[in-house]
């Protein structure tokens, strides 16, 4: 006999033998954006108690993963750079001054008014740190050698100083210093540019095969134990159905684009009191959307590829003996069972509140021709839109809540693995070297400084973010946002901006038309209902007194007056 499954748990997890679209940009865009992977270890990494937001369309394991290696990639770069800096100064000091004095003018010039300063900063800050490291290199040169001339017998002195001061000895040594410092900055430059080169190629190279289109999943694994336990914790919250969140429920839908929210009387057509079922009227809502996809309509009036699943908002604010909190692992659960989710609807609360999540993924449907013929295969718009549903009945009222949100589609250079030719890797590799080359000779140590005390501290952070949850009774396990959001970027394609208002629409006519239906069809008067969504939904019609706006931008208002005056 099979086990009853518990009323919240944490889920299971099993690793994709392939990466998704969106999984790999992600991955990728790691290599891209430092920023980017610094935010992304910080929030799910460092707060080793938080929960992350339902992963759709993705796998965060890999995500972070990646976002580790490349920091460190990062970390090996700049070291290197640091490293070249440093042997330029005490090699010719004079060049390598003047070179960072030069880098510092030209990013003054690119940069605006208000970033001048902070230009020079970065180029001063640079120019300490590298004589500050270059004066204690000498002086631990010059002990050492003291420590080795201590140590030469006397009569090798001896004859060492004779031959010092021979003519021959003397024009050797003069030669042989002025040559090095006439050929040194020829080859520090060659020696920084390889080095960037060659580490923007690596990168490259790792987004070209481990994240290509249709390869075979593989992990990079961190080698710290910690670490590896929340990845593994990460991987399975992500599968749950509830989003712990601290102030946005809604994280990793996108932005809102279109709401409303109502309450109306349950006044009966005929008797005194009516009864409403939720866990129903979320049924007839639920299986109106999956309508949508029906096979008994024509293949290009169906949406194939809308789905639902039930979704929980949890605030995060919560005491350490909460039941939300597992006892072992001492982070939320992220899974309701159907038993739960039941019980949510039938007694909402602020702290549980139960949504239907309705999904229009960005995958398009192909086209064909009446013959059959192909026209124009599936192709992806983009965007997605996703809508939640919320519908509670209390105090002998129905209140319904409707909110959609749009994601908007990667950054482009974060797609740089779908869209770049591979055989166009060791060009751009070489262009985006001499395109930052000075920008990586003068922020490089300050980099290295900031991202590697970063990534030094992390296990610091993890245990500190841990001893919190400890000490204190109450603790935000919510998290702050989605991973998926901080990659987007606000589409300004027209088309993109209609489908994806075309598809809000089809889901707010057919969520409140099944409401209606159901309330009929339970004996309840549904004209306020009705009123109210002529007023707030179709059209983006809106009312308010004598004032008028339609879709949101025209604004007409209307004085009533009489025969006989105002």
């Amino acid at each position: 006999m099979a086990q009853p499954e518990p009323p919240l748990g944490t889920p299971s997890y099993t690793p994709a033998d392939q990466f998704s679209d969106t999984t790999r940009g992600l991955c990728s865009a790691a290599y891209v954006d430092i920023e980017y992977a610094n935010a992304v270890i910080g929030e799910v990494l460092e707060s080793e108690r938080k929960a992350v937001p339902p992963s759709f369309g993705f796998d965060l394991d890999p995500v972070l993963r990646h976002c580790l290696r490349a920091r460190r990639l990062l970390i090996i770069r700049y070291a290197m750079v640091t490293a070249v800096l440093i042997i330029g100064t005490c090699l010719s000091g004079w060049w390598t001054l003047s070179w960072l004095g030069l880098c510092s003018v030209i990013m003054m010039a690119r940069a605006g008014r208000g970033g001048r300063l902070r230009v020079l900063r970065f180029g001063l800050f640079t120019a300490l740190i590298i004589g500050f490291v270059c004066l204690v290199l000498l002086f631990l040169l010059v002990v050492g050698l003291g420590l080795m001339v201590d140590a030469v017998p006397d009569w090798l002195a001896e004859r060492l100083l004779q031959f010092a001061e021979t003519p021959t000895a003397s024009t050797m040594i003069e030669s042989g210093v002025g040559g090095l410092a006439l050929v040194a900055p020829i080859l520090l430059t060659i020696a920084m540019a390889g080095v960037l080169f060659i580490s923007r190629w690596f990168a490259y190279n790792i987004m070209f095969s481990e994240l290509a289109p249709g390869v075979q999943a593989t992990l990079p694994r961190t080698g710290i134990e910690r670490v590896e336990r929340r990845l593994a914790a990460v991987a399975r919250m992500q599968r749950g159905n509830i989003a712990v969140h601290d102030h946005n429920p809604f994280a990793g839908a996108g932005g809102l684009k279109h709401g409303w929210s109502f309450a109306i009387r349950l006044r009966p057509r005929d008797g005194d009191r009516v009864e409403l079922d939720p866990h129903e009227l979320n049924r007839r809502v639920n299986a109106a959307v999956l309508g949508m996809r029906d096979t008994r309509l024509r293949d290009g009036e169906r949406i194939p590829n809308v789905y639902t699943v039930p979704y929980v908002a949890a605030d995060g604010s919560r005491r350490s003996d909460d039941p939300m909190i597992d006892r072992q692992t001492r982070t939320p659960f992220t899974r309701a069972s159907d038993e739960t989710i039941a019980a949510i609807e039938a007694c909402p609360q602020g702290g549980l509140r139960h949504y239907l999540r309705v999904v229009v993924p960005a995958n398009g449907k192909k086209i064909t021709t009446p013959a059959g013929h192909p026209v124009l295969p599936a192709q992806d718009s983009g965007v997605s839109v996703t809508a939640f549903v919320h519908l509670a009945v209390e105090g002998g009222l129905l209140y319904a809540e409707f909110v959609a949100h749009v994601l908007p589609p990667l950054r482009t250079e974060y797609r740089i693995a779908d869209n770049l030719r591979a055989d166009r890797v060791l060009s751009r590799s070489w262009s985006d070297t001499l395109r930052l080359y000075v920008l990586d000779n003068l922020y490089g140590p300050w980099l290295l400084l900031r991202v590697g005390w970063d990534a030094l501290w992390l296990s610091h952070r993890m245990a500190k973010s841990a001893r919190n949850a400890d000490e204190y009774r109450f603790y935000d396990y919510g998290s702050l946002f989605s991973v998926r959001d901080l990659a987007g970027r606000e589409t300004g394609k027209f088309m993109q901006k209609l489908d994806s208002s075309k598809y809000i629409k089809l889901l707010d006519k057919t969520v409140t038309e099944a409401v209606i239906g159901y309330l009929r069809e339970q004996g309840v008067d549904t004209g306020e209902f009705e009123t109210n969504v002529a007023n707030y939904t179709f059209g983006d019609l809106v009312f308010h007194g004598g004032v008028q706006s339609f879709g949101g931008t025209n604004t007409v208002t209307q004085q009533n007056r009489t025969k006989g005056g105002a």
